[in-house]
């Protein structure tokens, strides 16, 4: 719960409520939070991700413990149903929280998660989940201690040792409680709490009046008790922060920052690149518009690796994504420090109750003639693909007789169409209307750019647009559901992993929305021809035109 993040029928409440200057201040309302989702963990060798239907689902191996068993993706275990977060240390730990708020811990053979857990696991399941208590909102967990966040705002921590609660380590040991292995505490530390993340021997908490608290955080080793670090905070993680930048017009802003505590000094410093954050976690940030942006551990910067994310969770060496429609990936460091992206497969949990995403949103605008152009006859190839672009309004005729089937497309009319595709498959309703001045395609570039369909700067809108540009703009568009793939056999001789848009080009190829040019050749850097923009387009909004779909 974001008490700062405002609709804007609540703004009119606001500014009314700030004429009442003499009303006393009321006490803390009760909080009542919801399960945070959070549908992907991933481990030091294990991994977890919740379905769309609810069922969380592993595979791979825990560093320690697990059932002995390492199935891969496509033979995953089906671990709880209902389930609407799971939450992984890489080292054991895991727990999953259900829709109604139960929590739930995995692997407890190996790993006493919490001291009413003890004697209650399986010894013959491991992996098998079991209960440990109700009204959950979040979870944050590192080897050794564990932050509860109940759905009423109080934060409870178990931890061993100097981990969790780190000011009540001496206590423990004077009373000969020093196991380092075992939780030897449970304990409440904070009300009124939004947010948690476990850190090093501590934690942050952000609360209902967005301070940001932390404990056990200092460099310096010492065992910091909770104190306030921050005004004007939303999340935060153990390097990273979003905060409240404000309203513009109608708009709600956010800004992401860097920050450090030492020694007993916290010093933070703005991060342009990561405004408009939406989500954090350690080493990972979600933006608004879908960029995920991870830390970079060679130079210390955050850098945007992949667009249209729902959700993402930074593991060892790999990151589970899953993009928008539900799409599952991983990005798996490499030792020359790039990322391997691999599409794991479609229908995971993405999104919010209510998104109007889908191919169902394609519908027809416009009445097709019989001999609408006069250039495009019932024989050709791309007469029903020109008929279906037309009729969705993703295409019209260069002139209101002719279609011009073989001419090119320029850059201008491929982000255009682009972008007409993704604002009718997520329902976005936008107007299209450039201002006074400004180029005709200006308002299609600006939209392409704050969704994350362009990151590139062009300077040349009128040149013809290429296979691989339009491929690339046509993917980012569209996800999940929009490029379901009929047939994972296709290969290119002049497109290999090695070219900066083989994945976007194989998404589109693989669901049979474009098509090569015969003996293994997809030439990219070719121009798009009007007739193949049309074939493109069609087959993406309607399956039933695609490459292979009657086969």
């Amino acid at each position: 719960m974001r008490t700062k993040r405002y609709t804007a029928a609540m703004l009119a409440l606001l500014l009314s409520a700030l004429l009442f200057q003499g009303a006393l201040a009321a006490p803390a309302a009760e909080l009542k939070l919801r399960v945070r989702e959070q549908p992907v963990a991933a481990g030091c060798s294990d991994f977890y991700a919740i379905r769309a239907d609810g069922m969380l689902i592993a595979w791979g191996a825990p560093e320690f413990g697990g059932d002995g068993k390492d199935p891969s993706f496509e033979q995953a275990r089906e671990l709880l149903p209902n389930a609407a977060a799971v939450y992984t240390s890489g080292r054991g730990a895991t727990f999953a929280v259900d829709k109604e708020g139960g929590l739930y811990g995995i692997n407890t053979g190996t790993v006493r998660f919490l001291p009413m857990l003890q004697g209650e696991s399986d010894p013959d399941d491991p992996m098998k989940p079991v209960k440990i208590m109700d009204g959950v909102s979040m979870v944050s967990t590192t080897q050794f201690h564990t932050l509860v966040l109940r759905q009423d705002g109080e934060l409870w921590t178990q931890g061993s040792g100097v981990h969790g609660a780190p000011w009540l380590y001496e206590e423990n040991v004077q009373k000969g409680k020093h196991n380092p292995y075992l939780g030897d505490y449970y304990v409440k530390v904070m009300d009124h709490v939004t947010w948690a993340q476990a850190a090093g021997r501590g934690g942050l908490a952000v609360t209902a009046d967005n301070e940001l608290w932390g404990w056990g955080l200092d460099a310096s080793g010492r065992d910091n008790k909770p104190q306030k670090l921050a005004d004007n905070v939303l999340e935060a993680s153990w390097n990273v922060l979003i905060r409240d930048g404000g309203w513009q017009g109608m708009v709600e802003m956010t800004e992401g920052w860097r920050w450090m505590y030492d020694a007993g000094e916290f010093q933070m410093s703005r991060v342009p690149e990561l405004d408009g954050a939406d989500r954090v976690s350690s080493g990972a940030v979600i933006t608004r518009g879908g960029g995920l942006y991870l830390l970079d551990a060679m130079d210390g910067e955050y850098k945007q690796v992949m667009d249209g994310v729902d959700f993402a969770d930074r593991g060892e060496r790999t990151t589970l994504v899953i993009r928008y429609g539900g799409v599952l990936w991983s990005l798996t460091q490499q030792e020359d420090g790039s990322l391997k992206e691999e599409r794991l497969g479609t229908g995971f949990y993405g999104g919010t109750p209510g998104d109007r995403h889908g191919l169902d949103n394609f519908k027809t605008v416009n009445r097709y003639q019989a001999g609408q152009f006069t250039d495009v006859k019932a024989s050709d190839w791309f007469a029903d693909n020109v008929k279906s672009a037309y009729e969705l309004g993703l295409m019209k005729g260069n002139s209101p007789a002719t279609f011009a089937p073989n001419a090119t497309i320029t850059v201008a009319e491929a982000v255009t169409v682009a972008a007409r595709v993704r604002d009718i498959y997520w329902g976005d309703g936008t107007s299209f209307t450039a201002k006074a001045g400004a180029a005709w395609y200006q308002p299609y570039v600006d939209y392409a750019i704050a969704n994350g369909m362009m990151n590139e700067v062009l300077t040349d809108y009128e040149r013809p647009a290429t296979r691989a540009e339009l491929a690339r703009w046509l993917d980012s568009a569209l996800a999940g559901e929009g490029t379901e793939p009929a047939t994972q056999t296709v290969r290119f001789t002049d497109v290999t992993d090695a070219h900066p848009d083989y994945a976007c080009i194989m998404d589109l190829v693989r669901a049979g929305i474009m098509g090569g040019k015969g003996d293994g050749i997809f030439d990219p850097d070719a121009p798009v021809l009007r007739c193949e923009a049309a074939a493109m387009l069609s087959r993406a909004a309607l399956p039933s035109l695609r490459l292979g779909a009657g086969s």
